[in-house]
């Protein structure tokens, strides 16, 4: 079934709001003393609220950084097999940001009626240097490699929701399938991209996009930070009994990017172990610094 034909369906059912969206696991304040405290509602809730944040980061993902590359890479005269299969990535991309945008409207109209973002509120000025490199991805090809991880990432979270379809809502495990039959060709693509334009980038350039990617990956995709913190604001807004836990709760959230149990759920070989092989080959990889990645000998390989 296609992302097009999903959101469709999303539209003609309602949501069930007695299951969970996403696996536990999947959510950042389960690695905390903070949810055995919560009531079974409030961990529904929380759940609910971290699975419409986890698709607005999807969105986020896919506009701010997957998009505009791939609008710039169509027109750079690639080899002509590559440069169709990424037309192909790009419409596919614009129909899982309708997709996710769309079952998001269904859980919560009053949050999504105006736009993909309620939890999400990036500073202006960080935008415009995000634009203005995404115009430039040979001269940042870290965005294949974050773009490789996430997808590759994307995979594992939607085989374990899969797995897990007897215990989650109807319309979240029908949108994992189709983002899960998709992603399969985004990686293999992002895997041409590596081949076709890290490979042949000078040495030097690859290293500081080393760099480049270790800080953006432990500035916006590790660490709980700000859109965290705004689910559990919305969380005790949504449960007043919560507001005396609440800095105690965000403080727990935030203590979170020193645990190594919260951080090997983000990333590690068992998620994306495609990208971690490839990080092992290159030398340029050799100072990575990525909780949950650990370079591995060569006669381990």
């Amino acid at each position: 079934m296609s992302a097009l034909a999903v959101t469709c369906l999303i539209e003609s059912a309602a949501v069930d709001h007695s299951k969970r969206f996403i696996p536990e696991e999947f959510t950042p304040l389960y690695y905390t003393p903070s949810y055995r405290v919560l009531t079974e509602e409030q961990r529904l809730r929380y759940n609910q609220l971290q699975a419409l944040y986890f698709n607005e980061q999807i969105i986020f993902f896919e506009t701010a950084v997957g998009r505009p590359v791939l609008e710039v890479l169509t027109r750079e005269g690639l080899p002509r097999e590559l440069t169709t299969g990424l037309r192909q990535f790009l419409e596919e991309e614009q129909q899982h940001t309708e997709m996710f945008w769309r079952l998001n409207q269904q859980c919560a109209p009053q949050f999504y009626d105006i736009g993909f973002f309620y939890f999400i509120r990036p500073p202006r000025a960080w935008m415009a240097v995000l634009r203005r490199a995404t115009r430039h991805p040979r001269l940042f090809p870290m965005f294949f490699w974050l773009m490789f991880l996430q997808e590759e990432r994307s995979l594992f979270y939607s085989r374990r929701a899969i797995a897990q379809r007897d215990q989650l809502e109807p319309h979240f495990v029908k949108m994992h399938r189709t983002h899960l039959a998709d992603e399969v060709g985004h990686v293999g693509w992002d895997e041409e991209l590596i081949e076709v334009l890290w490979r042949r980038a000078n040495p030097s350039l690859r290293k500081v996009n080393v760099e480049l990617l270790a800080w953006m990956l432990g500035e916006f995709f590790s660490t709980p930070k700000r859109a965290q913190l705004r689910v559990i604001r919305e969380l005790a807004r949504e449960f007043p009994a919560l507001s005396k836990l609440e800095p105690e709760i965000e403080c727990q959230l935030l203590a979170l990017s020193g645990d190594d149990g919260y951080q090997r759920a983000l990333y590690s070989r068992e998620m994306v172990p495609r990208a971690f092989a490839r990080f092992d080959e290159l030398p340029e990889f050799r100072s990575l610094e990525l909780i949950g990645y650990r370079r591995q000998p060569e006669g381990a390989r």
